[in-house]
């Protein structure tokens, strides 16, 4: 291809058609916890990756609009809880209200990690990260950590997101 022609959206396709589409990929199921002072929270994330080896980093996108996207900002820490095959409440539990007016971490074992942000316990694994920058992309904003801390319980199974199992 040649010229400076900008690629452009394939007509013959709708927005929601793309988004249906995208849905076919792939992810695991996590829970993104933050603290921004002495507000703590955490969310149900699908969208989650490790972005480099030297040094270890990982990204997380999460939607402007909702409240751990302000402790994420304004913090300087995160953790990502890797969820276990078995943690579909968990993922639920995290995922269906707003930290801004529930306390959603009441009532779930977690204990602090090294910067005081919450560990979930029984999770596959955790990766706990210092925000090292952010991108906003369209209606998300994409942080990246660096990782100052991991485990792993090579016993169990991640969770591979399955849009039925959380919207029925």
């Amino acid at each position: 291809m040649s010229g400076s022609a900008s690629p452009t959206l394939d007509e013959s396709s709708t927005m929601s058609e793309h988004q249906n589409n995208l849905r076919a990929m792939n992810y695991g199921v996590y829970v993104v916890t933050s603290q921004w002072g002495d507000k703590v929270n955490g969310l149900t994330a699908a969208w989650a990756s490790q972005v480099s080896l030297m040094p270890p980093m990982v990204a997380v996108a999460i939607d402007k609009r909702w409240y751990s996207h302000e402790l994420l900002s304004g913090g300087e820490h995160f953790t990502v809880n890797v969820l276990a095959d078995d943690q579909v409440s968990l993922g639920k539990h995290f995922g269906s209200k707003s930290g801004r007016t529930t306390d959603k971490l009441g009532g779930v074992e977690w204990k602090p990690g090294v910067n005081g942000v919450p560990r979930l316990k029984g999770c596959r694994a955790w990766i706990e990260c210092r925000k090292i920058d952010s991108l906003s992309t369209g209606d998300h904003t994409l942080f990246i950590g660096e990782v100052l801390a991991s485990e792993l319980d090579g016993a169990k199974t991640g969770q591979v997101y399955d849009r039925g199992a959380y919207y029925g």
